[in-house]
């Protein structure tokens, strides 16, 4: 029987025999092109790594490997034929771009993105764009473009532009408002349109207006003739009656959004928008909270009004670095005295083991003798005679002394020493130290069985034992703050078993807390104390009795044992204000704003502009203006006397000046302060000329002496009062910085001199370094950039 098993698995090893080497080939060739196919991978040449692969799958389709590799190799080289088709339809190349698009498809059918691309593609070749820049843009981003290039195109509110700025003193006498409102467009250059409804005063006006601006001017006009303007457009005014229903019907509107960038919670986002809508009296007021976004639309006035408040609330929070340290001095000292009597062969410390002997004395009766041992104590005697026993009737055998001492004595101290930054009017939390879990509650079955815990169900709860520390600053000034200061030291005294809970032990935690209030200055240093505590506890052991006796009682017959626990905390508290609200002038000061029913925003006279001369002349029936003086003319090049019969010679063209080049000059020049000291430094930008942005400006320091806090816009690029996008990146850890400013698109260019931006840094070490900027350019209006020479301003920090 044996030998025919035997027989039947030779006869199956050689059956399988002619199929081993195959198998072993197709595996090994597998193996074969999985390994080209990687080294293709890495290459990148992910189409060859596809054809690879799959044909190492074609060789074991079986194997998970193969068929991974070649899925990876197919999402890979799908997508990288899509980036190409991409590329190539942005550059105008559809029909190339179609191909890449059909290869990916081929390579990866699943692909989602190459069907979509490629009927993108075929819309193009259906539509194609007719413009140039146009050309590239599938149909959906031309319907893009188109909007983008239709919001860009609306325009603001008109703003009256007119010829001159400041009108001359004038005086009319006795004229209606249409002669007095055309008498000064006729010398700004405006143009004057009433209203067909509106119906003058019988009575005429006299007037005295001083030199002022225009729009200073017909504000005047309006407020004594009791009527309304408007501008409707570069060079014209509407004029009518005022009065609410008028002011309804004809007062423009205008939808703009503000976007608040240092409310850091949706309490003080909301607050501001609440504002906007008490103080502007403005009732379209929509708050965006995922962008911190503020969509109003109201009357000019109203929304120039919300422009200024945004300006004046939206401040960055001040912010304080606190350095805490944190001292712990503990120290325990026990002391063991015992005198520990033991018989021979014992063992222990503090253990008492005497044998004690009871013999009665005066009992006759009772006694035995035994062979040997001599008279024996009666087992039993009269309890009537129990009043006679005495401590004399009591007897023992004191073996060997042992005589031990102990004095132990431990200290700890333990000293923290963190570092918090938190920002004005927020909560900042310190804990270090450990989370003991404590039994907070249990759920018992109603019925226990033999050998099951009734706890069944036990919920923990975890106390943070260690340092906690709660710090609130409240920064007053940049040289003042106040602090509420909630402090906890803790620690696990010990583990107690409570009676009734199964057997589970809960800590006793130890705690010291205190809470204040504190105002300090910048870098004044501050220490809590007080937290200290003293505990002393004594403990007597032994016979009782014979621990009574004088002088040898304590010594020989009992032990003493004395604990002294002394705990003293000390907490100090050092705070640097690194940020500051950093208020201007022009947040502090009150502007007018109209009236109870009408918000009116007056503005500063613009400077006067090089124009034309002022077209027109006054109506019949006002007086001329002075005629301003005219302007010296220019003096002539000296010419060579003519010669009578010779033509006259050209006139010297003077070559026209250089314009000066641009630069760039830190103010103060050179600036000294103290560690912790906040200090700025100005960016002023000199001779630029029609100048619409600049370009990234690169800011170096020392990050070991200063940090770098903030960049603020300096107003240079929107004096005129135009929005300017600002955009900065400061790097603290590489003492690098950058920022860039530009105007609208369609907006003027800026020329002269003025503050570009200004660096808030403060002093973090003492030593000597530089604020320099590395690189710098301004561009124009038609995006040409101007090269600017660029400085720096050494820095000593003392």
């Amino acid at each position: 029987m044996m030998i025919r098993k035997y027989l039947a698995l030779l006869q199956a090893l050689l059956l399988l025999a002619p199929l081993a080497p195959s198998l072993s080939a197709k595996t090994h060739k597998g193996d074969h092109f999985l390994r080209e196919g990687k080294a293709a991978e890495l290459k990148g040449d992910w189409d060859t790594a596809v054809d690879l692969y799959t044909q190492a799958a074609d060789e074991d389709p079986q194997d998970v490997s193969y068929l991974i590799a070649m899925r990876r190799a197919r999402f890979e080289a799908g997508q990288k034929h899509v980036n190409a088709g991409q590329q190539l339809r942005r550059d105008g190349k559809v029909a190339d771009a179609m191909q890449e698009f059909q290869k990916a498809i081929v390579i990866d059918p699943s692909s989602a993105i190459a069907l979509q691309e490629l009927k993108r593609t075929q819309q193009m070749m259906q539509h194609p764009a007719t413009a140039e820049s146009d050309k590239g843009l599938t149909p959906s981003e031309l319907v893009r473009k188109e909007s983008d290039e239709k919001v860009a195109s609306m325009m603001g509110p008109p703003e009256l532009k007119p010829v001159i700025r400041t009108v001359p003193a004038m005086k009319m006498n006795s004229q209606p408002p249409s002669v007095l409102f055309n008498t000064v467009g006729k010398i700004a250059g405006i143009n004057v349109i009433f209203d067909s409804q509106y119906t003058p005063p019988t009575r005429p006006f006299t007037v005295e207006i001083p030199a002022s601006g225009v729009e200073n001017a017909f504000d005047y006009l309006a407020v004594l003739t009791h009527t309304y303007w408007k501008a409707i457009s570069p060079n014209t005014i509407f004029v009518t009656e005022d009065n609410v229903t008028k002011r309804r019907d004809y007062e423009d509107e205008v939808v703009k959004v503000f976007y608040v960038t240092n409310a850091s919670t949706v309490q003080e986002f909301q607050e501001i928008a609440t504002a906007i809508r008490t103080l502007a009296e403005i009732r379209r007021v929509f708050t965006y909270n995922a962008q911190k976004a503020l969509v109003v639309r109201g009357t000019v006035d109203q929304v120039a009004l919300t422009e200024k408040l945004i300006h004046d609330l939206d401040k960055p929070k001040a912010e304080v670095v606190i350095d805490v340290i944190v001292m712990e001095a503990n120290s325990t000292r026990t002391r063991d005295l015992a005198a520990t009597i033991v018989s021979s062969g014992a063992t222990g410390n503090g253990q008492l083991n005497l044998p004690i002997q009871f013999t009665p004395s005066g009992i006759g009766s009772g006694t035995s003798t035994t062979p040997g041992t001599g008279t024996t104590p009666p087992t039993t005697f009269s309890v009537a005679r129990l009043g006679t026993i005495s401590i004399h009737d009591f007897s023992t055998t004191l073996p060997g002394l042992l005589l031990s001492a102990m004095l132990s004595d431990n200290r700890t101290k333990v000293l923290n020493s963190p570092q918090v930054r938190a920002s004005d009017g927020q909560k900042v939390s310190l804990k270090i130290g450990d989370r003991i879990p404590y039994a907070t509650g249990s759920f018992q079955p109603g019925v226990g069985t033999v050998g099951v815990s009734p706890l069944v169900s036990t919920q923990f709860n975890f106390a943070e034992v260690g340092v906690n520390v709660d710090i609130t600053p409240y920064v007053h000034s940049s040289s003042e703050l106040s602090m509420h200061i909630d402090l906890e030291v803790s620690a696990v005294k010990q583990y107690v078993t409570i009676a009734g809970s199964g057997g589970l032990t809960q800590p006793v935690i130890g705690q010291r807390k205190q809470s204040t209030d504190i105002r300090l200055r910048e870098g004044e240093v501050n220490i809590l104390g007080g937290l200290s505590q003293q505990q002393d506890s004594s403990t007597n052991t032994g016979i009782p009795g014979l621990i009574n006796v004088p002088i040898l009682g304590k010594t020989f017959f009992g032990a003493d044992h004395k604990e002294t626990d002394h705990g003293e905390l000390m907490i100090a508290l050092i705070p640097h204000i690194v940020r500051t609200p950093d208020y201007s002038p022009e947040n502090l000061k009150g502007i007018y704003a109209g009236s109870d029913q009408v918000v009116k925003i007056n503005y500063s006279d613009k400077p006067e502009e090089s124009g034309p001369a002022a077209p027109g002349a006054a109506p019949a029936g006002a007086p001329t203006p002075a005629a301003p003086k005219p302007a010296t003319p220019l003096t002539p090049a000296a010419t060579a006397p003519q010669t009578p019969g010779q033509p006259p010679a050209p006139a010297a063209t003077a070559a026209p000046a250089p314009a000066p080049q641009a630069a760039i000059h830190l103010l103060p020049p050179s600036v000294q302060a103290a560690v912790s000291q906040q200090f700025s430094v100005a960016v002023q930008v000199d001779a630029a000329s029609n100048a619409s942005a600049l370009s990234t400006m690169r800011v170096k320091f020392d990050p070991a002496l200063m940090r770098l806090n903030d960049i603020v816009d300096g107003g240079m690029l929107s004096r005129d009062g135009q929005r300017v996008t600002f955009v900065k990146d400061i790097r603290n850890d590489t003492g690098e910085a950058s920022v860039s400013i530009s105007r609208l698109p369609d907006a003027p260019g800026i020329s002269g001199s003025g503050i570009v931006a200004s660096l808030n840094f403060v002093a973090v070490g003492k030593g000597t370094g530089t604020v320099g900027i590395t690189e710098a350019a301004l561009k124009d209006t038609q995006q040409a950039t101007q090269n600017v020479a660029v400085g720096s301003a050494p820095v000593t920090i003392q």
